[in-house]
């Protein structure tokens, strides 16, 4: 297994490997690098498997080949979880992970 099947193995949501590949690379791993236990085990992989579900916190619900996915609630708090935790064990910053901006409101 490579690094890129070992991020699309976590969801069966279909992420584009672009994206994927955007990750690992992002995290420092090349994508198509053989998946080794001490690599598995590595900050950059934990760092890349956070950064998939993050990902996945905002995944749009989508229906491809008569197929839909889409994700409760819940599960999106699952994957923030997921994140989240991930992030701590290496001791890397979660404040950013489903943060979502904007405004609502009339007045500023």
């Amino acid at each position: 297994m490579n690094v890129l099947q070992s991020l699309k193995s976590l969801s069966a949501y279909p992420t584009p490997s672009a994206t994927l590949q955007d990750i690992a690379e992002g995290c420092g791993l090349q994508y198509d690098a053989e998946l080794t236990p001490e690599m598995r085990n590595s900050k950059e992989m934990k760092r890349a498997k956070a950064r998939a579900y993050a990902y996945l916190i905002t995944a749009p619900n989508i229906s491809q080949n008569g197929v839909s996915f889409s994700f409760t609630a819940e599960e999106r708090k699952q994957f923030k979880k997921l994140a989240v935790d991930l992030l701590k064990e290496i001791g890397d910053d979660t404040s950013s992970i489903g943060t979502k901006y904007g405004y609502v409101g009339e007045n500023f």
